[in-house]
């Protein structure tokens, strides 16, 4: 198996800030700013409501807070333009927000006599479900980067070196084993995983950046996203 070309363009440097030129550049950078968060966080941020029961406090299915959430802040540019100016993480800044939204809804609803709000139930389990959205969020990230770099090698005819990488470092297969399935040798099939392990990192990458990590922090955040994995 010879090796294969590698691929500089299939996903954006680590130096590259998606923001900063989403946010320069008007309408369509609004419309790729806003259909990224809402791929990106409406799974995490439905099951953080649904689990905190700030969906619950309004009487409300957490699909549908989330909902009203997006339609209420992702109406214009200037929610990204406030988040960029914070300096916070967007996950985090999208957590604080929903506890806003909520809260506007309790307020809304108790004006009108709606509802009784039960806060008591969201303050005893937040600690616990921030835990668990960050973990939901890591495993969103890891989910998009595997679909990433998955479907790029297909595109480009180059799907055997994803089974590669999958039956080692997955199926937990040696070398040996991946390289006599695949017509290669032992050497060849450690060169062909250490590239897609190169390209997952930099889909990893990527994403935190469009999270709004400074390049310099990718490391640390990388490196925390494998520690919260490691939580039970």
């Amino acid at each position: 198996m010879s090796e294969s070309p590698g691929i500089p363009d299939a996903f954006p440097s680590t130096r590259l800030q998606p923001w900063q030129v989403w946010l320069a550049s008007g309408e369509s950078g609004f419309v790729r700013a806003r259909d990224h968060l809402m791929n990106a966080y409406r799974i995490p941020l439905e099951q953080y409501c649904g689990a905190t029961g700030l969906s619950r406090s309004v009487d409300m299915e957490a699909a549908e807070v989330v909902s009203g959430f997006f339609a209420s802040r992702l109406s214009s540019m200037e929610y990204f333009s406030a988040w960029s100016r914070s300096g916070m993480p967007l996950r985090n800044w999208l957590r604080n927000g929903i506890h806003l939204h909520v809260h506007d809804l309790r307020r809304m609803r108790r004006r009108h006599n709606r509802i009784e709000s039960n806060t008591d139930a969201v303050e005893a389990s937040l600690e616990v479900e921030v835990a668990r959205f960050e973990r939901l969020w890591v495993l969103s990230v890891l989910d998009a980067a595997v679909s990433r770099v998955a479907r790029d090698l297909e595109a480009r005819n180059r799907s055997a070196e994803w089974q590669m990488f999958w039956q080692h470092h997955i199926e937990e297969q040696s070398h040996e084993e991946v390289g006599r399935a695949f017509g290669c040798s032992a050497a060849e099939s450690a060169q062909c995983c250490f590239r897609v392990r190169g390209l997952l990192r930099d889909s990893i990458a990527a994403t935190l950046c469009a999270d709004g990590v400074r390049d310099e922090a990718v490391l640390t955040e990388i490196l925390g996203m494998m520690e919260i994995l490691r939580e039970r």
